[in-house]
């Protein structure tokens, strides 16, 4: 069994700005990015699963046409408060709060990484026990999340893994042992 983990292309969003559960259009270089993409897949069937945000379910549209099912579980970090705000103007007092202990310390009205993480490995579990070749299009925090789940990498070290947008990661599942066959093609 093979799944791949596929990042969202480009978003239409300015550097510096924080966002995850905000719903943000693929940048105009969606098409040439999501091409390069599809050239990567195999040529099989397989069950698809997408976050509904857009620049997700874009890219799984784009590949698969409408044969995927959306999950909330495979969504970015709720960055809550912090949705849409720059990086630099929420105040170092609350941005070092939350870098000190990113994986346990929720952002205001959001969530943690520690509580991505659990959504994620619960997805990651339910893909596993159906037995089938399958596609997660999602985004970097799930990735990173799933990828240190898989080589038992503590989340604090997570972020040391570059994700890079329209990235894939294939893993191996044989036997319930999932090995990462490729990244970042």
């Amino acid at each position: 069994m093979e799944i791949y983990l596929i990042r969202h292309t480009t978003p239409a969003v300015e550097r510096g700005i924080c966002y995850g559960f905000t719903d943000i259009d693929v940048a105009p270089t969606f098409e040439t990015e999501a091409a390069r993409i599809k050239g990567l897949l195999p040529a099989k069937p397989m069950d698809v699963y997408a976050s509904p945000l857009q620049r997700c379910s874009k890219l799984a549209t784009y590949l698969f046409g409408n044969t995927f099912t959306t999950d909330d579980r495979l969504k970015e970090l709720n960055f809550g408060d912090w949705e849409m705000q720059r990086w630099d103007d929420l105040g170092p007092d609350a941005l070092q709060k939350w870098m000190d202990d990113f994986v346990y310390v929720r952002v205001p009205n959001g969530e943690s990484y520690q509580d991505l993480y659990a959504r994620a490995v619960e997805i990651l579990n339910e893909v596993i026990a159906k037995g089938r070749d399958a596609v997660l299009v999602t985004h970097s925090g799930i990735i990173r999340a799933l990828l240190a789940h898989i080589t038992d990498t503590p989340l604090e070290k997570s972020f040391e893994r570059r994700t890079e947008y329209g990235r894939i990661a294939c893993l191996s599942v044989t036997d319930n042992q999932v090995n990462i066959v490729f990244y970042n093609s």
